[in-house]
């Protein structure tokens, strides 16, 4: 499946409506493998809402966690 680039230069304020266009069509494909298998309407729509939470939490975490170990380095044990 292909999707389209961004329109918007990352500073557009209305850039996330190129993201939404863009995968609407894969959203939809899910959306209607999950209800075909015999979730329901309401039940994929949860469990979409809950992943892309759970998606922008581990963002998000792992942003936090890029920038307290800015500047960390993690030296590797000498094998003898």
């Amino acid at each position: 499946m292909k999707i389209a680039r961004p329109k918007r230069p990352t500073t557009d304020p209305d850039r996330h409506l190129d993201c939404e266009e863009a995968i609407e069509a894969a959203f939809q494909t899910v959306a209607a493998a999950a209800e075909a298998a015999g979730w329901t309407r309401h039940e994929t729509a949860a469990a979409l809402i809950s992943l892309a939470e759970n998606h922008s939490l581990a963002i998000e975490a792992n942003e936090r966690l890029a920038e307290f170990g800015a500047g960390v380095f993690l030296k590797a044990p000498k094998l003898h």
